[in-house]
């Protein structure tokens, strides 16, 4: 044989080597490997219901944030119980035990979210910030305070969006317009309306609001042995939700209250704490939903998604949070007028009023 024709079988021989162990790895570690790339399982074949389970199980074991606590490795073995247990001939078989493995893996902020139109076996839904996109826009009013001040008031509501696309651009620009504007007319303080905000995509969010915060990182997410940063640059924000920039106009340089209640949850929350810290900020209400965390959303076949909890929410001060109620700076009555009644009062002693 000759030395050419040696060389090309042996690299062709070499090649389906390397083929075949590139397919063994991908469907072995597809699966949660997938899911820390690129967001998602890989399956080379359409998994069985018992693959599709131990690939949840794995992927709540490694990102959740309680995915390496005892907890977790009793309610995963209690899981791997009920499927042995189970005659699983579809995906939504395996959902029982892992409804019962998520909530140790990552807490309260955690589910399998099902199909449209299934049930919802863990929960109502409260502080997933889930929408179709058809959420309420926001509005910046202003009105007069004492002395003859102009307070303007950003209200901000619950935005599932469009991953960054027109729906969340308009979002953005509504609320970074409207403060523009009302800085231009001479607004000496400004109110940020938080209460019922669940939540959603908080890149818009943060990115509508930007010219009343500093540059900078205001916001960090805690997991298992990192940390990241929500930064605000201008009127771009990066680390927290879509990354999205407007047009913010100038930053202004005035006391800003926030709004909370039982209703503000997850990007709400973290809404909320891109103020905490800030010398000229005060937050006003009653305490928040508790679900401020970061999320990873995994979709797996059939429809179904892992929502799994990664991270902790940490504000300036240093503080943590996570399932807890966020307690707000003045907690006022339960009245929606006392929080703003409050929030004036302060603003006035903060020169604007």
């Amino acid at each position: 044989m000759k030395t050419s024709t040696k060389i090309l079988a042996w690299l062709a021989g070499t090649a389906s080597v390397l083929i075949i162990a590139t397919l063994v790895l991908v469907y072995a570690f597809g699966p949660t490997m997938g899911a820390m790339i690129v967001g998602k399982p890989v399956f080379l074949l359409p998994p069985t219901p018992e693959r599709y389970a131990s690939a949840a199980l794995d992927i709540m074991e490694e990102q959740g944030i309680h995915g390496d606590s005892p907890e977790f490795a009793a309610a995963r073995a209690e899981a791997e119980r009920m499927l042995d247990a189970a005659e699983l001939r579809d995906y939504s078989d395996t959902w029982p035990a892992l409804d019962l493995a998520i909530d140790a893996a990552g807490g309260k902020h955690s589910k399998v979210l099902r199909p449209e139109g299934t049930a919802d076996g863990n929960g109502d839904g409260a502080g997933d910030g889930a929408g179709d996109g058809a959420d309420a826009m926001p509005t910046v009013t202003s009105e007069g305070a004492a002395g003859g001040a102009r307070v303007l008031t950003a209200t901000v509501p619950t935005h599932g969006g469009d991953a960054g696309g027109p729906v969340s651009r308009r979002y953005a620009e509504t609320l970074a317009d409207g403060i523009a504007r009302e800085n231009a007319a001479g607004a000496c303080g400004a109110i940020v309306d938080l209460r019922g905000n669940g939540g959603g995509d908080m890149g818009p969010m943060v990115a509508g609001l930007s010219a009343l915060l500093p540059d900078g990182e205001v916001l960090w997410f805690d997991g298992r042995g990192y940390s990241t940063a929500v930064t605000v640059d201008a009127g771009a924000v990066r680390g927290g939700g879509t990354p999205i920039t407007v047009e913010a106009g100038p930053k202004m340089d005035v006391p800003v209250a926030v709004l909370v209640d039982g209703g503000t949850g997850s990007s709400g929350e973290a809404t909320m704490l891109a103020f905490r810290g800030l010398e000229n900020s005060r937050s006003f209400g009653t305490p928040t939903a508790g679900y401020a965390s970061a999320n990873m959303i995994h979709p797996f076949p059939g429809g179904a998604s892992l929502m799994l909890t990664v991270a902790k929410d940490r504000d300036r001060t240093g503080a943590a949070h996570m399932d807890d109620p966020v307690h707000p700076d003045e907690t006022t009555g339960p009245a929606p007028e006392n929080a703003k009644t409050a929030a004036l009062e302060w603003l006035s002693t903060r020169g604007c009023g």
